[in-house]
């Protein structure tokens, strides 16, 4: 067993670089004194004791409210949960030690945005082109469509009607079909409640099978109901489309199944050249119950969908807060906790029609962690307790586009007469994987890294899981061979290549991953809390070790491949 220390703390001073400026922020490069103190020593009580399974509940569902609009980079919602941050830790003034300082590190990123489109129905009679309607859809705005699948580029095709896109295949008609549809805009009905497919079934199987260029979907619903709808799915606009460091190519966003649209009642009654939108009901019956499958028919319309994109640049802010080690010897001495804020943030809606990617997995869970953790320190000194090392809580930005905070956290010190001695990464602790929910035993932690770099760490880690819950520690991710490469694809991945020691606590993946679907009521809180109080022992550990962690294994820095 590793032993903490057991001399008194006495004439503390901290030795960490930071001061507040005027403004009461703080700026890196002038030294802080830590007043003298009764003689404490290191062995007072855990802080893991403090752990509070509601803080965790209630932090979560703030970080993942539709409010924060889950939290996107270059959005609205990621500033707002900088903000948030920001002020949970500046609001310790009444608590042993006051607030814990705060530095805001800003960086620059550049993104491609899709910020509207353009969308124009249109028939051509010789050489005239006769518009239908010509609508243009910004945030908060309303067009005859919107987008439900991409929509993302430029196309222009002819609109053929395909009912309820249901076709036989294998004989000669499908052959029909087919030269029907490819490269055609394929004008068929949204599946209803009853309906064993889904829109982006729909779409990939259209496009898949038939290569139809994109679906339009129509609704059954009254055209003011639609409208409403409509309003609501603007607000996926204004997204990015790709992010970059400037001076290096853009991140794009992820695949997709197809591009599908949905549009305004009233407009898809005149492609159709109905008159009541009840006939609607009647040509979708017409389609559901014939014996033979129905042809797809040419309107003679023509959609264009023409999206605007913009490219401009933006700020993204680390969010890093600071309990000074008390120890005069070892307060320069840092152990960085992380954990990312971003999410997806406003985008493609769901089968449900959700915008709102809230990310209370990813990574509301990991954010939340390192908060209660802050807390739990906080609370120790109310007992008399400080850790002997600095804590730094690195709130990184950005990386979902590609670990861009914690790079930039790595790469510009701020506390350049300091040594991080071991970084703690948390991504993803909330809930149980696809794996384990098949298991009777669901009581685990995948640990990555720790082991791999360092046998202290690996030590202190067992250690700390034994004195608190004794979880077991699944290494199946702690393995550089492993497909899904997770030992560098999260925000520990930076300091490894620094060969700093590292450990990476993880829950794994499930069906809700980068979804909006990944809401707070998923969360297992008792679990998680379980796996906080481990972490929070951990970081006790490394703040009162005689000796850091040393990288006696693996090693990155030299051979590193790129992240992500």
């Amino acid at each position: 067993m590793i032993p903490l220390l057991q001399r008194p703390i006495n004439g503390l001073k901290a030795t960490l670089l930071l001061a507040f400026m005027l403004s009461g922020t703080l700026a890196s490069g002038t030294l802080a004194q830590t007043p003298a103190r009764e003689t404490l020593t290191a062995t007072t009580e855990s802080p893991s004791r403090f752990v509070d399974a509601d803080f965790l509940d209630r932090k979560i569902h703030i970080l993942a409210s539709d409010s924060l609009e889950g939290r996107g980079t270059g959005q609205a919602g990621s500033a707002m949960t900088a903000d948030f941050l920001d002020n949970f830790y500046t609001g310790f003034s009444a608590m042993p030690g006051g607030s814990i300082p705060v530095i805001r590190q800003p960086f620059a990123l550049e993104g491609i945005f899709w910020n509207s489109v353009y969308y124009d129905l249109y028939r051509t009679e010789g050489i005239d082109t006769l518009f239908f309607s010509r609508t243009h859809l910004e945030k908060g705005g309303l067009a005859g469509f919107f987008p439900i699948v991409d929509g993302a580029r430029e196309h222009d095709a002819p609109v053929v009607f395909a009912g309820s896109a249901r076709f036989d295949s294998g004989d000669e008609i499908s052959r029909t079909i087919a030269a029907a549809l490819e490269n055609s805009w394929a004008l068929v009905f949204a599946p209803g409640p009853d309906d064993e497919r889904t829109r982006t079934e729909i779409v990939r199987y259209l496009s898949r099978n038939y290569r139809a260029t994109g679906v339009i979907f129509i609704t059954e619903e009254d055209p003011e109901e639609w409208e409403q709808h409509a309003l609501a799915m603007s607000h996926q606009l204004e997204r990015p489309r790709g992010i970059r460091r400037p001076g290096t190519n853009h991140r794009m966003s992820g695949w997709s199944p197809g591009l599908a649209v949905s549009i305004h009642p009233d407009l898809a009654l005149g492609i159709l050249g109905l008159d009541q939108p009840r006939q609607l009901d009647s040509l979708r019956s017409h389609w559901q119950s014939h014996t033979s499958t129905p042809v797809p028919e040419l309107t003679g319309f023509r959609l264009r969908n023409r999206p605007v994109m913009e490219t401009r640049s933006f700020e993204e802010d680390n969010i890093v807060a600071v309990i000074h080690g008390a120890d005069e010897e070892l307060s320069s001495e840092i152990v960085v906790l992380s954990a990312h804020y971003d999410h997806m943030g406003l985008g493609q809606p769901d089968e449900y029609d959700d915008i709102v990617y809230s990310g209370a997995d990813d990574n509301a869970s990991g954010t939340a962690v390192l908060m209660q953790i802050a807390k739990a320190f906080r609370q120790a000194a109310e007992h008399g307790y400080r850790p002997s090392r600095t804590l730094v809580f690195l709130h990184a930005a950005a990386e979902e586009w590609g670990l861009f905070g914690s790079r930039y956290f790595v790469d510009n010190p701020l506390f350049p007469d300091s040594e991080i001695i071991a970084n703690v990464n948390v991504d993803m602790v909330g809930f149980v994987d696809n794996e384990y929910a098949r298991r009777e035993d669901q009581h685990y932690l995948y640990v990555i890294g720790a082991g791999m770099v360092s046998s202290m760490l690996e030590e202190l880690v067992q250690q700390a899981n034994e004195a608190t819950v004794e979880l077991y520690l699944d290494e199946k991710y702690n393995d550089t061979t492993h497909r899904l490469q997770l030992y560098r694809r999260s925000d520990h991945w930076p300091f490894a290549q620094q060969n700093i020691p590292f450990v990476f606590f993880f829950s794994g993946l499930h069906d809700y991953y980068h979804r909006p679907s990944d809401t707070p009521d998923r969360i297992d809180v008792p679990l998680l809390t379980q796996r906080t109080k481990l972490m929070t022992e951990l970081i006790w550990y490394l703040a009162e070790t005689e000796n850091p962690p040393e990288n006696d294994r693996m090693q990155f820095g030299e051979s590193a491949v790129p992240s992500r």
